[in-house]
């Protein structure tokens, strides 16, 4: 399976300089073109050269945006937020109202614009099944977002002065907030990886990311009486 490097290809942010546009899709070139030789030829027969030659870029390009073939395919980049992202979350409600829902919502959209559309996200899922050892690095990019979007959580709880029962800091309730909230990707995507093992070739599934954070909020919820 070829991927095409235009097909649907993360949104960019609304001023988005000329500059961070070619930079954005040279990035996701490159772990487009890593993923399809992957898949194609294996983690250890498909070469760097290869890799940059289909992406239209130099091998020295590729280094640098990646440093190694396993952080292209994980699609580990300095930034995983975006301007517009983090505007749009914080002008939010001042009383926190749907807080929970926004950050699982936030967490989901900036780990979709990390190179995760349907075809790419499918193949690389493929790809992790025969490296388990990639997992590490999907990791540590997860923390990477995590703790990006945790800055923002707590910049809006600091702007909005949103109150809590807790003498912590914004940093550690926001810290906090994000690693609860993550539990709706969790589940989808646990459930979006069973359907792989399956058989099924899915990609992203929106409605089922919808079902996992309604069942995330009335969980939270506690038992009916």
């Amino acid at each position: 399976m070829t991927i095409s490097h235009d097909t649907a290809a993360p949104t960019a942010p609304a001023e988005e300089s000329l500059r961070d546009r070619k930079a954005r899709l040279t990035r996701r070139a490159i772990h487009v073109a890593t993923v399809n030789q992957v898949h194609a030829h294996g983690l250890d027969q498909a070469t760097i050269a290869q890799i940059a030659a289909e992406a239209g870029v130099s091998t020295r390009t590729f280094f640098n945006y990646f440093a190694s073939k396993e952080d292209a395919i994980v699609g580990i980049a300095d930034r995983l937020l975006d301007d517009e992202q983090i505007g749009d979350f914080l002008v939010g409600p001042v009383d926190g109202a749907g807080l929970a829902s926004e950050v699982a919502r936030l967490l989901h959209t900036a780990f979709l614009l990390t190179f995760n559309d349907d075809e790419v996200a499918t193949a690389r899922r493929r790809i992790f099944a025969q490296h388990p050892e990639l997992l590490g690095r999907q990791f540590e990019k997860n923390r990477q977002l995590e703790s990006q979007v945790a800055e923002v959580v707590a910049t809006r709880i600091r702007q909005h002065d949103i109150e809590f029962d807790t003498a912590e800091s914004p940093e550690a309730i926001a810290d906090m907030i994000v690693l609860v909230c993550s539990a709706p990707l969790r589940a989808a995507a646990r459930r979006l990886a069973e359907r792989d093992d399956s058989g099924a070739d899915t990609g992203d599934d929106p409605e089922l990311f919808d079902r996992s954070v309604q069942l995330f909020l009335d969980v939270m919820k506690g038992p009916t009486a």
